[in-house]
């Protein structure tokens, strides 16, 4: 028992020390993650659950859309993406579109690796 709140605090420590860059690349892996079980599970004709996996996807998008400064000019181009990426998450929730969804996981697979190379040259200029 104590083994599981020793890393449970450790799990809680190392998130509250990431910056606001790795947060964001988190929660892009986490929604990459999300849709290729969502793939997975259609291919595995378990509906329901590939169902949940893209509803989380879909939150995670949210999420990181409501984070977003409208004060800066990019955050505007950010939003319309992000809209776009949960609405196609929405629709193909709806069909099952196997091709959809590969085409989906492929943007937030870019978002991921280019948040990824934005958090390193931020860091780099710390």
């Amino acid at each position: 028992m104590q083994q599981a709140t020793i890393f449970q605090q450790y799990k809680t420590q190392s998130i509250e020390t990431l910056t606001n860059g790795e947060v964001v690349v988190k929660l892009f892996e986490e929604a990459s993650k999300q849709i290729n079980m969502a793939i997975f599970l259609t291919n595995n004709d378990n509906s329901y659950k590939a169902f949940n996996s893209i509803v989380k996807a879909r939150k995670i998008m949210s999420s990181l859309n409501s984070s977003l400064d409208m004060k800066y000019p990019i955050s505007i181009e950010l939003r319309e993406l992000y809209l776009f990426i949960e609405e196609q998450l929405v629709q193909v929730n709806g069909t099952g579109d196997l091709e959809r969804m590969r085409e989906i996981l492929a943007l937030v697979d870019d978002f991921k690796v280019t948040f990824r190379q934005a958090e390193k040259l931020a860091r780099a200029q710390r």
